[in-house]
């Protein structure tokens, strides 16, 4: 982009998502401050903070690129800042999900899906947050809400027959879908877990575990698409420079149809976020899996 054309898509995007107004249209109420005791912000800037902020307009450059929807890229957005723990930006971008019609539900859904991949702690923290925005745009009332009974919203039939259909739908571990299609090779050094020799009892039982929850319940869910919860855990992936891990989530992205550009779009919006060596780092495992796909399409 030229300089001129950056900033039209900071002043576009900035005005589509509605940041920091509770709505989009131009007289839209701002959204509140977060509550925050004993810090004091200066009353005037130092001049080199405007050029530093002038710096940062390649945010709304990767924003304002064709390759996702703007929904998708909040969702993204949203994940990499709970793996990131990031609860100031965290706030500002909740509140523009809302303002483009991401429901609470489906903001919930997205910090749940989040948390499988970066920690019950990242999911309460983001919760809170979220909590924050909805009282702060008048969805919830303010006060503490007394927490009801846990609903567990699958037994365990249900939860294991969820990630049985998820495993199939992704092709978790394969270039395709069925058991006569080809294995991911796993990048360099890093084996299948099934495949490590010596396994202690103690790992196959967490690994059910958290394919049960994670597969199962999780991502067994209605709440969103399979193709934004993939988008929501490759961010969250990355973040967390978890390479082995996102190498097959890379692999289940394409089985689902998601394309390599999608996916490379993914990585730079996160590497917003999560910087640019992340970013490189993210491209090279991609990469690894997508090149895989293409020698075995090729060799058929």
């Amino acid at each position: 982009m030229t300089q001129a054309e950056r900033e039209a898509a900071y002043q576009r995007v900035r005005r589509e998502l509605g940041i920091d107004r509770i709505g989009t249209s131009p007289d839209a109420p701002p959204l509140p401050p977060r509550r925050r005791g004993g810090h004091l912000r200066p009353a005037t800037a130092l001049p080199i903070e405007a050029e530093i902020r002038g710096a940062q307009l390649y945010e709304y450059e990767i924003w304002g690129r064709p390759g996702l929807e703007l929904k998708a890229r909040c969702f993204i957005t949203m994940a990499a800042l709970t793996a990131l723990g990031r609860s100031d930006q965290l706030y500002r971008h909740i509140n523009s999900a809302v303002n483009i019609g991401i429901t609470p539900e489906q903001i919930h859904e997205a910090l749940l899906h989040a948390g499988v991949y970066a920690g019950l702690s990242a999911w309460e923290n983001a919760a809170d947050v979220a909590g924050e925005v909805f009282v702060a745009r008048g969805i919830l009332p303010a006060g503490n809400a007394t927490p009801g009974e846990p609903k567990p919203p699958m037994d365990d039939t249900e939860r294991r027959a969820a990630r049985t259909r998820i495993v199939a739908i992704l092709g978790v571990g394969r270039i395709g879908h069925g058991e006569n299609a080809p294995l991911l090779t796993q990048l360099p050094g890093v084996p299948f877990p099934a495949a490590r020799p010596g396994r202690l009892p103690v790992e196959q039982d967490l690994a059910w575990i958290t394919a049960d929850y994670g597969y199962g319940e999780v991502w067994g869910r209605p709440g969103l698409e399979l193709p934004t919860r993939s988008f929501i855990t490759m961010a969250v992936l990355q973040v967390l420079v978890e390479n082995d891990e996102l190498h097959i989530h890379v692999n289940n992205a394409l089985n689902l149809g998601i394309t390599p550009d999608q996916i490379y779009e993914v990585i730079a919006h996160t590497g917003v976020y999560a910087g640019g060596s992340g970013w490189h780092n993210a491209t090279n495992v991609a990469r690894h899996a997508i090149l895989q796909r293409t020698a075995t399409q090729e060799g058929r």
